[in-house]
């Protein structure tokens, strides 16, 4: 069933969730922000037909639906040469884990995960996708803008490094992205930031190594590091407590907010 709304914003949304409460929801706030064209459905295979029938600007897209799952639709998406450009945000509304190995290469522009999802936030996030301006009512007047924290994360795949480091940006991180230890390097003799997130797993130098470089050098004394790694045996994260990691997140095993969530307690 399609619901459609009629105002200024002539981009087209499908929004394919399970949770009918959510899903209606997230379409009446699209509606009331102005959006012109809202479709919802419940089923991963009616949602489907819709991406070809309707061809939407953007996908809203639980990943745990009542038939197939968000996975099964992504893959079937992107195998078809027309809907291969159309941008999907990827939704965990209850914060089930996503599973990075099973998105599609270039499926997905971005992934919310929450426990607490808001309608709201949605909106924001699209808003700012589609370049809106956020309504009068939606800005805090006379509010002083958060101060960015400096972040240097240290990571060499590109899925992740895409989705995460979406995510971080739009939390209020600068964020400095290297994809090795030697790239790492170069940018901390430019500046000091204000936390550091290391993978383990890297080419050539290993997250072990940057760590305990990171020990050596003085001048970045008191700088809180994160390990955020799919290694996790007890071994791993005693010897990165040992070189000086604050903080060891298992990337498999963690919601994206939750990481947030623990570099901006680092960052503080």
């Amino acid at each position: 069933m399609a619901i459609v709304s009629s105002s200024s914003k002539i981009e087209k949304i499908l929004i394919i969730e399970g949770n009918p409460s959510f899903r209606e929801q997230v379409a009446t706030t699209l509606k009331a922000d102005g959006y012109v064209n809202v479709f919802a459905f419940d089923g991963g295979e009616a949602g489907l037909k819709g991406i070809y029938d309707i061809l939407p600007h953007l996908v809203l897209l639980d990943i745990s639906l009542p038939d197939t799952d968000g996975y099964q639709i992504l893959a079937r998406k992107q195998a078809e040469p027309l809907l291969t450009k159309i941008p999907v945000f990827l939704l965990s509304a209850e914060g089930v884990p996503i599973n990075m190995r099973n998105i599609p290469k270039d499926s997905v522009a971005e992934v919310i995960i929450s426990l607490h999802a808001s309608s709201r936030d949605i909106l924001e996030k699209i808003n700012h996708y589609f370049g809106h301006e956020p309504r009068a009512d939606e800005n805090t007047s006379g509010s002083k803008k958060e101060v960015e924290k400096k972040l240097l994360w240290v990571e060499d795949d590109k899925l992740i490094g895409t989705i995460l480091g979406k995510k971080l940006t739009s939390s209020g991180f600068n964020l400095e992205h290297a994809k090795n230890g030697e790239e790492a390097l170069g940018m901390l003799s430019k500046g000091r930031p204000d936390v550091i997130v290391v993978d383990l797993l890297l080419p050539g130098m290993s997250g072990f190594e940057i760590l305990q470089k990171l020990k050596m050098d003085d001048n970045l004394k008191g700088v809180p590091r994160m390990v955020l790694s799919n290694l996790s045996k007890a071994s791993d994260i005693d010897k990165a407590r040992v070189l000086g990691a604050d903080k060891f997140m298992v990337k498999a095993s963690t919601y994206l907010d939750q990481i947030v969530a623990e570099i901006k307690g680092l960052a503080k």
